[in-house]
């Protein structure tokens, strides 16, 4: 196993050159557990790596466990093969053996992932910051209870984000304190408002406040934030559903829908999860059989999008977006 981590950090600093071996030692010890980590060699050497990062999310009233995949890559000699295509196919076969319907990525290159048929689902903006009064507090480990709830206040209105119990929260101070970064609490007077995570003091990777326009109340040196938007702003996160047919009987729909309809999937790149579906929606809750044909026509990546929440309204079939509605989505993490 140790020699594997040590490959695994090499192939890690190979394909992401920007990062420092601090990170990628931080990366590999506390985010690979010896079972998520798909690999290929090539005799004894390790030409691609890609990780299954174990996370949860919230979708439409249902908790996921959602491995996200992160930090793939080959070595640039065997690239232009096909091999990562196929290794992210193979990990989503993976995922629906396994009874997981959904995965995630935050994208390097977004065009890429789109030939697998990943869609952005979380946008942002960024703020820029006027300056207010109130200083910026540093906070740490011992803050935790307060930024889980925070986070989850935060949350509760919104769509397809990360669920972070206190354990999830600590990681993520560790990966951003393991090169010197820092956390900053928003306090007016006893009230936690929110927080920034920064990897270098100098721009702001992670922004939560409790309400719109929080940030603008304090005394900050970063230049802007990010903040969660529809899909006009710039894209974030990635989504992929792996199983249609159990994600759409898990997942929760409006109490006030009673609905029948049949849709058929198309899902060019992974056949496995193509089929027509047959959706009976009352009170909350589908049940999901096979159908021999459908009324409506989806492409997996239209799908997305409506299980995500993340279109314009009017872009579907009314009868789906009463079932699923427009959402505001928002996912913070990003590994």
């Amino acid at each position: 196993m140790d020699k594997l981590r040590r490959q695994l950090k090499q192939l890690y600093m190979t394909c992401f050159p920007e990062d420092s071996k601090t990170y990628a030692e931080f990366f590999v010890k506390n985010k690979f557990d010896g079972t998520n980590c798909l690999t290929a060699f090539d005799g004894q050497k390790l030409v691609t790596m890609l990780y299954l990062v174990k996370k949860k999310m919230y979708v439409r009233g249902k908790v996921f466990f959602t491995p996200y995949l992160t930090a793939g890559g080959t070595l640039p000699e065997y690239r232009g093969r096909g091999i990562f295509n196929e290794f992210l196919r193979q990990a989503m076969i993976k995922l629906r053996k396994e009874g997981n319907p959904i995965t995630g990525l935050m994208p390097f290159d977004h065009e890429f992932y789109k030939l697998q048929n990943f869609v952005t689902h979380s946008f942002y903006r960024e703020k820029t910051l006027v300056r207010g009064k109130l200083p910026l507090k540093e906070i740490s480990f011992e803050n935790i209870p307060e930024m889980k709830k925070a986070y989850d206040f935060f949350m509760k209105d919104k769509n397809c984000w990360f669920y972070r119990d206190e354990d999830a929260f600590e990681l993520r101070l560790r990966e951003i304190f393991c090169e010197g970064g820092k956390a900053y609490g928003l306090y007016d007077g006893n009230n936690f408002e929110g927080y920034i995570l920064t990897f270098d003091d100098e721009e702001a990777d992670e922004y939560l406040g409790i309400y719109d326009d929080v940030i603008d109340k304090y005394d900050t040196h970063f230049e802007y934030v990010k903040v969660n938007t529809g899909p006009e702003g710039e894209p974030d996160n990635m989504f992929r559903i792996c199983d249609c047919k159990k994600l759409l009987s898990e997942i929760c729909y409006p109490t006030d829908v009673e609905q029948e309809i049949t849709v058929c999937v198309n899902d060019p790149f992974l056949k496995a999860n193509s089929g027509c579906f047959a959706l009976s929606v009352k009170e909350g809750r589908a049940s999901v059989s096979d159908a021999a044909e459908g009324e409506i026509s989806l492409h997996i990546d239209d799908l997305t999008r409506l299980v995500t929440g993340s279109y314009v309204k009017g872009s579907f079939d009314g009868r789906l977006e009463k079932l699923l509605p427009p959402s505001l989505n928002c996912a913070l993490d990003k590994f």
